[in-house]
């Protein structure tokens, strides 16, 4: 589950005597009658918001290949400090000179890397902030807009108060879970049965989109995108790349015609494939989409963000694009 303390702080019982006294205050200054408090259960609300499932997967995928980077580092340091040591006696005095400039070089690289991808302000944490802080913001702002709606004068997160008993009618979790589920406008086609849609691992083209997990980030707001439209279904990510898995292919760009295939096997409808590119702070992008009963390809669509920071609109106009091609029955 998302680890929420990164962005805000919400500790037990310090923050339900915050929570105390902000309601003393409130209470104070509104006569009994006007005071309405209610709650909303974060975590609930980080489970269900399709959103913060999605970019908690590309978290876990970001983390992994880092972990893997980090062991294989640490893993050539700790072998050329063992051939050092099993060496060392029959070494000269220059080999052996030369053999601890070799370890030191590689723990200089792990240590080098762990810093730079888990320390303060590395690779990590602005891939938490560029993913995760964004999502916990549109909830607290989904969150104190319906509070107003609503007429609340306060609203707690329920995750860490810790509410033993609340009256029906104060919890507003769900509210806010079906209202940022509807965060995208309705773009895609109208019909009397759900459409199930499938999107493929998006190729990452270069060194730097893939260094910078730019196709995870691409096929993350596709995903969002598309499962926000009304009667669609979604392929489950995991399945797809466990079908792709099982055909072979992995870190390669897929084909429409194994996209095809995929999104056949799993039952979908339509199938969404591309590849992208990083060239400094600009993300280039293609999207496709098929038509999975036909073996059609619907459209094709170019993408273009100055910086990371726009990869998102840029998404949301390809997305509209490609779900307007999409053939009415």
């Amino acid at each position: 589950m998302m680890d929420n303390s990164r962005v805000r702080a919400r500790a037990g019982v310090p923050g339900l005597l915050v929570a105390l006294g902000l309601i003393a205050g409130v209470a104070g200054s509104l006569a009994a009658k006007d005071f309405k408090l209610g709650y909303v259960d974060y975590d609930r609300v980080i489970a269900k918001y399709e959103a913060a499932v999605e970019a908690q997967k590309v978290m876990d995928t970001v983390r992994t290949s880092f972990e893997a980077k980090a062991e294989s580092l640490k893993a050539d340091y700790e072998k050329s400090q063992q051939e050092y040591e099993s060496q060392q006696l029959t070494l000269s005095e220059e080999g052996k000179r030369a053999k601890m400039a070799e370890v030191d070089q590689r723990k200089k690289s792990y240590d080098a890397y762990v810093a730079d991808v888990y320390g303060k302000g590395g690779k990590i944490d602005l891939k938490y902030k560029e993913l995760i802080a964004p999502i916990v913001d549109k909830i607290d702002s989904a969150t104190s807009r319906l509070a107003v709606d609503e007429g609340f004068a306060l609203v707690l997160d329920a995750s860490k108060a810790g509410v033993v008993y609340a009256q029906s009618g104060l919890d507003l979790t769900q509210l806010v879970i079906d209202d940022l589920n509807r965060e995208f406008a309705p773009v895609g086609p109208t019909t009397n049965e759900n459409k199930v849609f499938a999107i493929m691992p998006v190729y990452n083209g270069n060194d730097q989109a893939q260094q910078d997990h730019i196709g995870a980030t691409v096929r993350q707001y596709a995903y969002q995108l598309i499962s926000a439209q009304p009667k669609t279904d979604m392929a489950d990510n995991a399945k797809v790349d466990q079908k792709l898995s099982d055909l072979g292919i992995q870190n390669q760009e897929v084909s429409k015609d194994t996209a095809l295939d995929v999104a056949r096997a799993l039952e979908a409808d339509y199938v969404v494939f591309g590849n992208c590119t990083k060239q400094d702070r600009k993300v280039s992008f293609e999207l496709s989409i098929a038509d999975a009963r036909l073996g059609t390809l619907l459209k094709s669509q170019t993408g273009e963000a100055a910086r990371v920071e726009d990869v998102q609109q840029k998404v949301a106009d390809v997305i509209r694009v490609l779900l307007a091609a999409v053939e009415k029955p």
